[in-house]
């Protein structure tokens, strides 16, 4: 029902999944988790300084195939060709993870929490590049797998917006929890580093059902990111 949307949410496409989709099944949500757990583990199993690309294929290639596999005869809410008017969307989408950055920096330095560095961030310019295009494919899928499957069993009992609210969050720490291998062990500064400060990405998704537009917001800001370490300001 489209009172049920968010307010500034597009109701032409609906989450996977929901409203009596046959593809919610056991089985498909298992071979989506298969996916998950193959990418979510691959850092830990291969350390972020060795193998990069390696690890960038995986935890892209990994998530995908499921995603494929198990949508593959409609993935119209799942990825579509961006739109002239989505340049606005990503525009503002940035500005938002610029603007969160700030804030989650702030309330790091407010809890005293020590900041940690990225120890994936290495190698040369290029390479780097390269690895972003292809890794943060998978880390989009990999926030994409857990928020789709929570809302689907919850939204019967607790209503389709507070089941997407709920999702988003579980999905955002189990994001935090995947980078532990780059930046380290502890949960707060991932939390808020990590999972505050990117947690625009899952509301763009809900808004536009379209996945395109949260990985080119995310590649721009990652790329952004990455400049002070190669202009020696890291």
């Amino acid at each position: 029902m489209t009172n049920d949307f968010f307010k500034l949410e597009d109701k032409e496409y609906d989450l996977p999944f929901l409203n009596g989709d046959y593809r919610f099944t056991t089985k498909n949500v298992v071979i989506l988790l298969i996916g998950f757990f193959i990418a979510a583990a691959t850092p830990f199993i291969i350390p972020p300084t060795g193998n990069e690309f390696l690890k960038a294929l995986i935890v892209a290639l990994a998530p995908l195939l499921t995603i494929v596999y198990v949508f593959k005869d409609d993935m119209s809410n799942i990825f579509r060709k961006p739109k002239p008017k989505d340049i606005l969307i990503v525009i503002i989408g940035f500005i938002m993870m610029v603007v969160l950055g700030v804030i989650g920096n702030n309330i790091i330095s407010l809890l005293g929490v020590p900041v940690l560095t990225d120890s994936a961030v290495n190698g040369s310019p290029f390479s780097m590049i390269i690895r972003l295009v292809i890794q943060l494919w998978g880390e989009e899928l990999i926030k994409f797998i857990p928020l789709i499957i929570a809302t689907a069993y919850l939204y019967k009992s607790i209503g389709r917006k507070a089941a997407i609210i709920v999702a988003i969050i579980i999905s955002q720490i189990l994001f935090s929890l995947v980078h532990i291998p780059a930046y380290g062990f502890s949960i707060l500064f991932l939390l808020i580093a990590i999972g505050f400060n990117s947690i625009i990405l899952p509301l763009v998704y809900v808004k536009t059902k379209n996945l395109v537009l949260c990985y080119l917001i995310h590649l721009v800001y990652d790329l952004f990111s990455i400049i002070p370490y190669y202009m020696g300001g890291v």
